[in-house]
């Protein structure tokens, strides 16, 4: 069996581009928190980890 030709270079790239989009979402996220009721936010939250009010 062959194992696959890996480019290590265009991994680190797509490494390193992945977690500034992970840090862009997270600041997306705090913004939305914060412009938004408590209520409105943790509702979503519910939504999104399936949990009934």
């Amino acid at each position: 069996m062959k194992l696959p030709i890996i480019d290590l270079k265009e991994l680190e790239k797509e490494r390193k581009r992945n977690f500034k989009e992970r840090l862009e979402m997270i600041d997306l996220y705090a913004e939305w928190i914060k412009k938004n009721s408590n209520k409105k936010w943790s509702g979503e939250q519910a939504k999104m980890l399936k949990i009934k009010d």
